[in-house]
């Protein structure tokens, strides 16, 4: 149950990650540590590498003149 938790929280750091980018948010790791500031310290690298993966890929999207990931 924990694991399918830390996984939900992942999913949605990488989508708000997504919609940061759009948002004209800069590139802050730091950024989803003020939703989920109770989690042990492995965890929250998982959070911060999946909000990075998110606004990265976004920006990656963004850049590529026919919208597709490079």
């Amino acid at each position: 149950m924990i694991t399918r938790t830390l996984e939900n929280k992942a999913q949605a750091a990488y989508e708000h990650g997504r919609l940061d980018f759009l948002a004209g948010a800069p590139c802050d790791p730091l950024t989803p540590l003020q939703v989920y500031h109770d989690l042990s310290e492995d965890q929250k690298i998982d959070i911060m590498e999946a909000w990075v993966n998110g606004w990265t890929n976004e920006s990656l999207m963004q850049s590529s003149p026919d919208g597709t990931s490079v």
